[in-house]
């Protein structure tokens, strides 16, 4: 579910109007944009205007101007477009609804519509609208509650306020609590959004307590694959203890509940979770597929490629995207799901491709996962081998060699870093005859070094040079961080 998916269509279009003035490249006009998302001159104006006023109080500026009939939109540093939409999201009534009865036992349409000073028919659309969103998560607001299993209840909500809600505090007194707990099991200390993350699912724990809702049919069929695993058993003793100095009746499955969550959101860490996976056991169907997971990948780009850091961090991502996997369904994303797949598949090759594709069968088959998780797999494990990759990316070397030109030769080497200093991972320098360079741009009629790859550039370098010499640059650079075998 794409959080702006919560948007009426009015707060829609306003996105989109600031969407469309923020990113696009060229400059418009009142005419070009209201034709643009399909609005009178009227109207165009009037949501300007209202634009105005939801971001003002975002930062310590926010406008939208009409110079020489071009509109321009400008607000401060500490306003950003992820704080726009989440402020357009948190103010929706969908939104409001969800946050209603997630902090109510029981409501009714007409309950909702004197909250929300909406009719009847409006809040029963809404209502209609977000069981539709809900059903990815297996879950929906019926008779005025919400209706399915416990551990997706609690899920979705956990992944709808980590986005939208920033009140969350590493210093919460209950997380501060929850963590004498557990924290023996651990030598070292869980990163401020570890808590915060905590605080959020201890938040909407809270709020559940009130509700009788035994359903656990999910939990039911997947806790064979982890209910030998210590942690969990240690999981299941301490969330006793912890939630019985709060409430006189703790339900079986609280520590089992908690226990998903923890394994699943980056909650241990890197250094726990490798003291912890050396007590796991080795049986357990997500530790079996993390290790082999984990040597496919390490088998691809070559073994001691990684250093033992990366090695740790690797297996800590695969054990968080495979229990993740196997204990909750559906997922809330504040970006664009097909500009995440873009961005990836630009570092992407085809032998990727293929480990990619083997990795997630092999996820499919082990876990018995349905085909929805699919796209949830692949842009995670893009997201590692693309990590790893950048990582292992090894610099170029391009020596400029204009000293033929003489007087013209130093404005020509400073204009050459103007164009080409933006290209990642390539340094420029001054051409040194002994050094070595994996290019070489010179003007000289011959080359003057060993190295294949020299450019001779025109007597006054034209965009011609520039587009052909970034070419170059980048059939280097994937020669030589060519890793597939």
């Amino acid at each position: 579910m794409h959080i702006e998916s919560l948007l009426d269509k009015k707060e829609v279009i306003q996105v989109e109007i600031i969407r469309f003035l923020l990113f696009q490249t060229k400059k418009t006009t009142k005419q070009a944009l209201a034709k643009k998302v399909k609005l009178t001159q009227n109207a165009l104006k009037e949501y300007l205007v209202d634009i105005v006023t939801t971001c003002q109080s975002l930062g310590e500026s926010f406008s939208i101007s009409i110079e020489e009939k071009e509109l321009a939109i400008t607000f401060s540093s500490d306003i950003n477009f992820d704080k726009i939409i989440l402020a357009y999201v948190n103010q929706s009534l969908a939104y409001q609804i969800l946050r209603y009865v997630l902090e109510h036992k029981k409501v009714s349409i007409f309950q909702l519509s004197q909250e929300f000073s909406s009719s009847e028919a409006t809040i029963f659309r809404k209502l209609r609208d977000l069981n539709q969103l809900l059903k990815p998560f297996h879950i929906k607001i019926k008779n005025g509650q919400l209706v399915g299993d416990e551990l997706q209840i609690r899920y979705f909500y956990f992944s709808l306020l980590t986005i939208i809600d920033t009140e969350f505090s590493s210093d919460d007194l209950a997380v501060t609590h929850l963590i004498e707990k557990i924290q023996p099991e651990f030598r070292h200390t869980f990163s401020k959004g570890a808590l915060k993350r905590l605080s959020c699912w201890l938040f909407v724990t809270r709020h559940r307590f009130s509700v009788a809702n035994h359903e656990n049919s999910h939990f039911f069929e997947i806790q064979d694959k982890f209910i030998s695993d210590p942690l969990y058993q240690k999981m299941g003793e301490g969330i006793q203890r912890y939630f019985k100095d709060m409430i006189s009746y703790v339900g079986k499955y609280e520590g089992a509940m908690f226990y998903c969550f923890f394994v699943s959101f980056d909650i241990l860490g890197t250094d726990n979770f490798s003291s912890y996976d050396l007590t796991r056991r080795k049986k357990i169907s997500t530790a079996m597929l993390d290790t082999y997971s984990r040597e496919i990948i390490l088998s691809y780009y070559g073994y001691q490629r990684l250093s033992i850091s990366d090695e740790k961090g690797l297996a800590y991502k695969l054990s968080q995207i495979h229990t993740r996997v196997l204990c909750f369904q559906g997922e809330v994303t504040l970006y664009d799901t097909k500009r995440i797949h873009d961005y990836f598949q630009q570092y992407i090759t085809p032998d990727m491709t293929d480990l990619i594709i083997r990795l997630i069968q092999t996820t499919q088959e082990r876990l018995g996962l349905t085909e929805a998780i699919k796209p949830f797999l692949w842009t995670n494990y893009a997201n590692i081998l693309v990590s790893i990759n950048l990582s292992l990316y090894q610099n170029l070397t391009v020596g400029i060699d204009l000293d033929n030109l003489f007087s013209f030769g130093e404005s020509l080497y400073h204009f050459l870093l103007s164009e080409l200093s933006g290209i990642p991972q390539v340094r420029f320098e001054k051409f040194h005859e002994y050094e070595y360079y994996d290019l070489i741009l010179t003007t000289r009629e011959k080359p003057i070094s060993e190295t294949p790859h020299y450019y001779y550039l025109s007597e006054f370098i034209s965009p011609y040079d520039i587009k052909k010499i970034k070419l170059i640059i980048n059939k280097i650079k994937h020669q030589k961080n060519n890793y597939q075998k």
